[in-house]
């Protein structure tokens, strides 16, 4: 099939993106990826490992609320335009906010069209839109899922959320990695005990606890890869302990490795925001294929897996005492070494690339089928 792939980033690459276009290039189809460029700092078009990346330059700065639906409207203009001037035999439309330009074309030329749910796009939004306009995206969504031909998730719960929309076929094609065959070794010191997080330093992030409960006890060493806008919050709260590291934002392979050099995974989110209950995070799939246990809140679907696989420990609550109890039971290596292996069978059996392409290879294959016939 002849592919075309709607994002609205400027894929630098997109990771999730990318390992989905690559898989499908692998199956034998022609892949086309038409991106948002709003910084104008990419090139307008380039070829990435042999798949055709098309950039639209229509500029705009992120997170600028509802005055972006403005340049929402001519992107999607622009991928409508792209869409109809080219010949293909489906549409993959990555996010919500690409699924109307998808379904206004596809509708056109009679091809199907695919949402690549990332998230719930609604609730992703909530703190930035108004709630009148949360509202209105909603309905849209409700109205647009049950007309693609497929919907892709990134986790069981999403995956149940879009069911209730009656989308017609949901498969889960999570941010899973590639495990290798044997399990990651130990790390060379068994203390401090290694603390690691990997990702965006953002408000629902509960990164300023665990530095509390840590800061200053060099039993531990806490680990911090990433930027965003709490920085500043969380370098002063670390204060000059030397125990609380921040490393800044890593490509994702540096940060795998990082990983297995430490011992125990940590990622607490915000159960106030409301699209964390459906949080399936790149840093949960490098934990288990890393063979890392994850300390994590009672929040959706990570702590789902944590309870399912028992794979790691689950926080009653992030008070100080509560978390120093938690990191205590990992110092004699008992508990850590169960919940290394439950990490790595969980990820071995189940969470890994090679499931995750083939739920997303044989969606096109139907999808094949059903052109065909």
């Amino acid at each position: 099939m002849r592919i075309v792939m709607l994002l609205s980033n400027g894929f630098a690459p997109d990771p999730r993106v990318a390992v989905e276009a690559l898989a499908l290039k692998e199956a034998g189809h022609q892949i086309t990826i038409f991106a948002w460029d709003r910084t104008g700092k990419l090139p307008p078009s380039e070829n990435y490992e042999g798949i055709q990346i098309v950039r639209s330059r229509i500029q705009t700065m992120y997170s600028r609320g509802p005055l972006q639906i403005f340049k929402f409207r001519q992107f999607w203009k622009a991928a409508v335009c792209f869409l109809m001037e080219h010949p293909l035999d489906g549409i993959h439309c990555h996010d919500l906010d690409t699924l109307q330009p998808g379904l206004k074309a596809g509708r056109k030329k009679k091809i199907p069209v695919i949402f690549d749910a990332h998230e719930s796009y609604p609730d992703m939004v909530a703190h930035l839109f108004p709630g009148w306009l949360v509202s209105i995206i909603r309905k849209m969504e409700g109205s647009m899922v049950p007309r693609a031909a497929g919907v892709i998730t990134v986790g069981e719960i999403l995956a149940d959320h879009y069911r209730e929309m009656k989308a017609r076929q949901v498969v889960i094609v999570g941010n899973y990695k590639t495990v290798n065959s044997t399990k990651p070794a130990l790390p060379e010191e068994q203390s401090p005990l290694k603390i690691i997080y990997v990702g965006g330093l953002n408000r629902d992030r509960l990164l300023a606890p665990v530095i509390q409960a840590v800061a200053g006890d060099f039993r531990y060493q806490f680990q911090i890869v990433g930027d965003g806008a709490e920085m500043p919050k969380l370098r002063e709260l670390a204060g000059t302990n030397a125990n609380i590291v921040f490393r800044g934002f890593l490509p994702q392979q540096q940060a795998r490795k990082l990983i297995t050099e430490c011992h125990l995974v940590y990622y607490g989110i915000d159960n106030r925001f409301a699209n964390n209950q459906f949080s399936a995070p790149n840093l949960l799939f490098l934990a288990l294929a890393s063979a890392r246990p994850i300390l994590t809140t009672d929040v959706g679907e990570i702590a789902a897996i944590v309870r399912r696989h028992q794979c790691g420990t689950i926080l009653a609550d992030l008070e100080v005492t509560t978390i120093q109890r938690a990191l205590s039971g990992y110092l004699q290596g008992d508990l850590w070494q169960r919940q290394s292996e439950q990490s790595f069978q969980a990820a071995t059996i189940r969470y890994n690339w090679d499931s995750a392409k083939q739920n997303l290879v044989n969606l096109y294959r139907r999808l094949e089928r059903e052109v065909g016939t």
